[in-house]
């Protein structure tokens, strides 16, 4: 089993797992709607699906295809740079964890030699990297993005979550599952690490056993070791990509010929705000949303009015990459011993 995890993780070594094109998020999008179970169906009264849909097309502001084009295309790059981060390995280090996978086999083929010599190679690599820079603690040896995209209006949210409590109250839990589980607006990434600090120390411990003959403790140390990584998750509300999209959008236009246009962007984009909200990404009590919200409708009303607004959108676009990397924190845990 730990051997077919060890593959497992060597096989996306290098960073990448991908699969963010429109059709591709279009088709899971319909799987996720898909999954709405017949009991929630019956739970829902005549015509209220339909109902929800014209809720969602008549609250929608009248954005252009072409910015609902650039918002796509806005998470599409987040994801790609988030790929492009996790690209940043020290390939000395990500050699020297296959030789510790390579040792591994060979101490179950009893060639200590080469199993010794296997487990050099990658000290001596550590080492290297290391000496590069000691400040090294996580390496990421693995690590996917994924998509989750929903697009839905604040209106149509608080309607299902509150069908989902009612379901709930009458101990419906599987049918507000599947109702609650398309509600997902995010892109996820994990990662998987190799930690630094300890990880070297166990390798040469374990050639220090296999000199001394001690080839079942070498044996179990370095399975100890292969299973020690740690996970960090992050997640990135869509919604607040879409947001960063459409304030850029409208900082690009003339507030004086293209004025509707500017207040549509805007008001889609305080939508979107409440969409995250109501999805629980952000909270209306968290300061850096309220000054987000504020800093939208101070806009809108200065569009209306003649004042410049050039200072106001840098002000407000700084706003939403503080709001968006606030989401963004990592979640770390150990995979110690799993």
């Amino acid at each position: 089993m730990k051997n077919t995890k060890h593959a497992l993780i060597l096989t996306s070594l290098l960073i990448g797992s991908l699969a963010v094109s429109p059709s591709v998020l279009a088709d899971s999008q319909a799987k996720t709607q898909a999954t709405a179970s017949s009991e929630v169906k019956s739970h829902v009264k005549a015509g209220a699906e339909n109902k929800a849909k014209q809720s969602l097309e008549k609250s929608k502001p009248a954005v252009s295809k072409a910015q609902d084009k650039a918002n796509k295309k806005a998470i599409v790059d987040k994801a790609q740079s988030q790929v492009e981060l996790l690209k940043e390995v020290d390939k000395g280090i990500v050699d020297g964890f296959k030789k510790v996978i390579e040792a591994t086999n060979l101490i179950k083929e009893d060639k200590i030699k080469e199993a010794i010599k296997a487990l050099q190679d990658a000290t001596g690599k550590f080492d290297v990297a290391l000496a590069a820079d000691p400040k090294l603690a996580l390496i990421p040896i693995a690590s996917t993005v994924r998509i989750n995209e929903l697009i839905t209006t604040p209106e149509v949210i608080k309607a299902q979550t509150k069908l989902a409590k009612e379901l709930l109250e009458d101990s419906k839990v599987q049918a507000a599952r599947a109702l609650l589980l398309p509600l997902q607006d995010e892109l996820v990434t994990r990662t998987t690490s190799l930690p630094m600090t300890t990880y070297p120390d166990a390798i040469k411990l374990a050639t220090k056993m296999l000199v001394e003959g001690k080839k079942e403790a070498a044996s179990a140390t370095l399975e100890t070791a292969l299973s020690t990584f740690v996970d960090e998750t992050s997640i990135i509300p869509l919604s607040l990509v879409r947001v960063e999209a459409m304030v850029l959008a409208a900082s690009e236009l003339n507030k004086e010929t293209d004025k509707e246009k500017v207040l549509v962007l805007l008001t889609a984009a305080d939508q979107q705000l409440q969409v995250a909200t109501e999805l629980g990404y952000t909270t209306k009590n968290s300061s850096l949303y309220e000054g987000l919200s504020q800093q939208i409708k101070a806009v809108k009303k200065e569009i209306k009015g003649g004042n410049v607004v050039e200072k106001m959108y840098s002000k407000l676009q700084g706003s939403i990459k503080s709001l968006i990397g606030k989401n963004s924190e990592q979640k770390i845990e150990s995979n110690e011993n799993k």
